[in-house]
């Protein structure tokens, strides 16, 4: 069954149109960056080029095209995810489906798994970018798959983070309010010189930015990989446990 709530949750976000204009505008937006970082080097000798190291240039490619992407996803997920949610329940239509023989955690993680197949498909457009430049110069394309892997995860924890501000509010408009209020908080906790009891070291650790670093320098670390995991299952679990409780209201 929770393949069967993926797939309808899947086929309901890509038949409206906000998706494909999402995916216009990001496709529109990462193009123009990608032809702003390549306008610098049109028309420049060839000699000159030799002396251009091409690492740096597709850490440079890879470091404002990934991180554009990543902005992007900030502001499209919890958007997607509140639309998926908090609309049911203002609409009711979660009560209905919730009567259905399902448990919350199905329900949440179909929802889930429809989120990550839109965001895998904005996650690729930089990957196909840079594959588009792979034609005429050589792209580090180890370096490409894991800044594009990096993305995806990232887009995972804020489809999470999406998912349980939505089950608190059934309006959508409050529920992008809170998971963005929640995202900006993640990128900016590593910032805070004190914190009572806390260590800057697990202030570190929570900020999203500090782990997608490493995946845009081509490092794909375990802790990085659990990270981004073990936060996305806890927005998870904790978004269950409110539709577990509407569920008995």
């Amino acid at each position: 069954m929770l393949w069967v709530i993926a797939r309808r949750e899947t086929l309901t976000l890509f038949q409206t149109g906000l998706v494909w204009l999402l995916l216009a505008a990001c496709s529109v937006i990462l193009g123009w960056v990608f032809l702003n970082l390549l306008d610098p080097f049109v028309g420049v000798d060839p000699d000159s080029l030799e002396q251009i190291s091409i690492g740096a240039l597709n850490r440079q490619l890879v470091r404002e095209l990934f991180g554009a992407a990543a902005v992007m996803l900030l502001l499209i997920a919890p958007l997607l995810a509140s639309r998926l949610l908090s609309g049911e329940l203002r609409d009711g239509r979660y009560l209905l489906l919730s009567a259905a023989p399902l448990s919350s955690f199905e329900i949440l993680l179909g929802k889930w798994l429809a989120l990550a197949v839109v965001l895998l498909a904005l996650a690729l457009l930089p990957l196909l970018l840079c594959l588009s430049l792979a034609l005429g110069a050589p792209v580090d394309l180890g370096l490409c798959l894991s800044a594009t892997l990096g993305l995806w995860l990232l887009g995972l924890l804020f489809a999470a983070v999406g998912l349980f501000a939505a089950s608190l509010s059934a309006q959508p408009a409050a529920a992008a309010v809170i998971a963005y209020g929640i995202l900006i908080l993640l990128s900016v906790i590593n910032r805070a010189e004190t914190a009572a009891t806390l260590s800057l070291g697990l202030l570190d650790w929570l900020s999203w930015g500090q782990h997608l670093f490493w995946f845009l320098i081509g490092a794909v670390r375990l802790s990085d990989l659990g990270y981004f995991l073990l936060l996305a299952a806890c927005f998870l679990a904790m978004a269950e446990r409110r539709l577990a409780n509407l569920r008995f209201q």
